[in-house]
């Protein structure tokens, strides 16, 4: 499970919607699909110290909870989630939070659990002395994308996550200076494409974003860069391995 927070300070307009959440399915390149879930709300207060908890029920007695989520800013938020452990049927879906200044918050959609975004084709690392670029071919159907830089254990899996990026564009850039500098170590990227505009979800207004089903979809880059001791940069090609569904998570 991923859970992304994003808050920025502003006010709530008249007659606005101020908060709509939507499911639905996530590719990662496994046998099945996995399960999606992104919310978004105007905070009008903090949700410290106990947070709120999301529900989703669904088709097939389909049951799941994510949270507590806390915040401690107010203004526009949002949050996002994934689950390889539920595979969606397609169906009606039943969203429900108590969230701050919206505690009856519900909504219900249908959900067609065929209809998926491409994996991200084409992840790529490259790397100069100090600066390691991470591209990709742009999705079909993605509005935006969420990039990650993980750092990577002794067996080549995702350890701890060190940077991370949300875009519109396909490719993204870390270079090395004297206050930001990653650990010796291998690093791997993973990019996620999503059917919403993760970028503008700073701003008020952001609810009709999330009327239609959530389509995620992800992959990891067939490379790797290494730091040395020395702080220099340099590729280096990973073998092929499957799927990484929820390795690395964090929240």
């Amino acid at each position: 499970m991923l859970i992304l927070l994003l808050a920025a300070c502003g006010g709530q307009g008249g007659g606005t919607r101020t908060a709509n959440a939507t499911v639905g399915t996530w590719n990662y390149g496994g046998q099945n699909v996995g399960i999606a879930l992104v919310l978004w709300t105007v905070l009008p207060e903090p949700t410290h110290p106990d947070g709120f908890v999301i529900n989703v029920t669904g088709p097939n007695n389909l049951s799941w909870s994510a949270g507590p989520n806390r915040s401690s800013v107010v203004g526009p938020a949002f949050w996002w989630w994934r689950n390889s452990s539920l595979i969606p049927s397609s169906g009606e879906y039943r969203i429900a939070a108590s969230l701050p200044g919206n505690p009856n918050f519900s909504r219900t959609l249908q959900v067609d659990a065929t209809a998926t975004l491409p994996q991200p084709q084409g992840v790529t690392l490259q790397a100069t002395t100090n600066t390691a670029t991470i591209s990709w071919q742009a999705v079909s159907g993605a509005q935006s994308y969420y990039v990650e830089l993980w750092q990577l254990d002794n067996n080549n899996n995702l350890s701890a996550l060190r940077f991370s990026w949300y875009t519109t564009a396909t490719q993204v850039q870390f270079t090395q200076a004297a206050q930001i500098t990653l650990p010796p170590g291998n690093y791997r990227a993973r990019v996620f494409a999503a059917n919403v505009d993760f970028t503008k979800f700073g701003n008020l207004d952001q609810a009709a974003q999330l009327d239609p089903q959530f389509k995620l979809s992800s992959a990891l880059s067939s490379s790797a860069i290494q730091v040395q001791s020395t702080g220099t940069l340099r590729v280096l090609e990973l073998p092929h391995q499957g799927p990484e569904p929820d390795a690395g998570t964090s929240d």
